[in-house]
C-alpha cells in the first residue's frame, strides 16, 4: 500500500457458509470507517471445476448462475450489499489459486477470508484449508476473520502491529500506520520478548533466571525505542514479555483494538514440521481480524 496511493482495494472470499459471516461484517466495518480516496471491496466466490463433474450437476451456466444468486443472498443476509463494489462468481481448479490471482489483479490492500472456528470454539482445526494455504503462499496481505465477528466486537482502539526489531518489522509498522490513517485509527507497535524459562538447568545459580528476567525488559525497551527512532515511525510502542501469541491477543484486548497485524517468517515445509508460524497461530486464535503481511524485500 503506497503512501502516494489514495485508494484501497479489498477482496473478500465468499465461501457461502457461516464461516464467511465475520469476513462480510469486517467488509462493512471497513466501508463505514474508510476516510478519503477510493475504496473498492470486491466479493468473490469460486466454484471449483470438480463440481461440474458431479452426478446430476446442472449445466455449467445454470450452476454458476445459482452460485451468484447465493453469493448475493449471503451478503444481503448480513445487510452488507452496499459495502461491496462487486460480487462475482468464477470457476477454477483451486479456490486458493483463484483468490490469490484476484488479489494480484490490482494493487490490493488485503485479501479477507473467514476462519473456520469461532472465537470461543475449542475445535482443533481452526483456520480451514483455504485460509491455511493462502497464509503459506502469502502473496498479498491476508486477513483472517473469526466467523462470529460482529461489528460490536471490533473495538474503538488502535491497530495492533506485532513487530520484530528488523527491516521486516519496519515494513509492517509503516503498513499499519498507513492503514490506520485511512481508517481514522491509531497504530500501536507491540514487540513481545519471548523469554521462556529454562527446563532442567540445575547447574544455574539460584536467582540467575530472575536477574535475567528483570534485566530483559530494560534492554528490550531501549532496543525498541532505538529501532522506532531509527525507522522514523510515529506510532507509539509497547513492550511485552511472555509467549508471543497469548501476549499479542492480551494486548489487543487491553487496548480494545480493531485488528491485529503481523509479519511472516515464510517458513519452509521442513521448518513448519518443528516451528509454528506466529501469523497462522495468531490468525487461528485471535478474537479479531488478523492481517498477515508479506515483506516486500522477500517478495521482490
Amino acid at each position: 500500500m503506497s503512501t502516494q496511493d489514495k485508494s484501497m482495494r479489498w477482496v473478500v472470499g465468499l465461501d457461502l457458509r457461516p464461516h464467511c459471516h465475520g469476513a462480510i461484517n469486517f467488509a462493512v466495518w471497513l466501508r463505514q470507517h474508510y476516510r478519503g480516496g477510493q475504496l473498492k471491496i470486491d466479493g468473490l466466490h469460486v466454484v471449483e471445476n470438480a463440481l461440474f463433474e458431479l452426478p446430476e450437476s446442472p449445466p455449467r451456466a445454470e450452476l454458476l448462475g445459482g452460485a451468484k444468486k447465493a453469493a448475493h443472498a449471503a451478503v444481503l443476509t448480513r445487510d452488507a450489499t452496499e459495502a461491496f463494489s462487486t460480487i462475482d462468481v468464477v470457476a477454477g481448479e483451486q479456490v486458493t489459486d483463484m483468490l490469490a490471482a484476484a488479489g494480484k489483479l490490482e494493487a490490493t490492500t488485503g485479501l479477507i477470508l473467514g476462519r473456520r472456528a469461532a472465537a470461543e470454539d475449542r475445535a482443533l482445526i481452526r483456520l480451514g484449508k483455504v485460509a491455511r494455504r493462502l497464509l503459506r503462499r502469502l502473496e498479498v496481505p491476508t486477513f483472517v476473520v473469526p466467523p462470529d465477528l460482529e461489528l460490536k466486537h471490533i473495538g474503538p482502539g488502535p491497530i495492533v502491529c506485532a513487530v520484530d526489531l528488523d527491516e521486516r518489522g519496519v515494513e509492517l509498522a509503516r503498513f499499519g500506520e498507513q492503514l490506520a490513517a485511512r481508517l481514522g485509527r491509531d497504530a500501536r507497535l507491540v514487540h513481545v520478548i519471548d523469554s521462556s524459562d529454562p527446563i532442567g538447568l540445575q547447574y544455574l545459580p539460584e536467582g540467575t533466571w530472575n536477574v535475567l528476567h528483570a534485566r530483559t525488559p530494560d534492554d528490550g525497551q531501549a532496543a525498541l525505542a532505538a529501532w522506532r527512532e531509527a525507522a522514523g515511525l510515529s506510532a507509539r510502542a509497547l513492550l511485552a514479555q511472555g509467549q508471543i501469541v497469548p501476549k499479542l491477543v492480551s494486548a489487543a484486548r487491553e487496548l480494545d483494538a480493531c485488528m491485529i497485524l503481523c509479519g511472516s517468517r515464510r517458513l519452509s515445509l521442513a521448518e513448519r514440521l518443528w516451528i509454528s508460524s506466529v501469523g497462522s497461530s495468531l490468525a487461528a486464535a485471535a478474537h479479531l481480524p488478523v492481517g498477515v503481511v508479506p515483506s516486500q524485500s522477500e517478495s521482490d
